[in-house]
């Protein structure tokens, strides 16, 4: 099997982000963070081990309402990279282009960055220096 390492060798999975209408119906007893930055309501669970990043509109211009709107869940998959700024420029060899800078995002604090692809879709960048 071919791996493809477009984010670095050290790179490791570290969640799948899902949208969801409401957070409270399907975590009623978990933490919820408000990430203003990010227009989105956050909370995690684990799903069959897997870590699961739950994300709600928080406003009226969350980048996530139209995905809800479409019925689209499945918005991304998040890595965890040691430097963030070579991450983005080894994914470019590989067809993946910086959608969004990197910022702190609240749930984390830490800096995180967006990369598309038009191959794989979605990923989110999250720095563990």
């Amino acid at each position: 099997m071919y791996e493809l390492n477009p984010f670095g060798k050290k790179t490791k999975l570290h969640h799948i982000g899902i949208a969801v209408k409401s957070i409270k119906k399907i975590n009623p007893s978990g933490k919820i963070t408000i990430d203003n930055t990010q227009k989105v309501k956050v909370s995690f669970l684990t799903l069959n081990g897997v870590k699961i990043e739950l994300l709600e509109p928080y406003g009226n211009r969350s980048p996530i309402i139209d995905s809800l709107k479409k019925n689209i869940k499945l918005l991304h998959i998040c890595y965890t990279v040691p430097n963030i700024e070579y991450a983005l420029k080894e994914s470019r060899k590989f067809g993946f282009h910086c959608i969004s800078k990197p910022v702190l995002a609240e749930a984390f604090k830490k800096k995180i960055a967006w990369v598309y692809s038009n191959e794989y879709g979605l990923f989110e960048l999250l720095e563990y220096k």
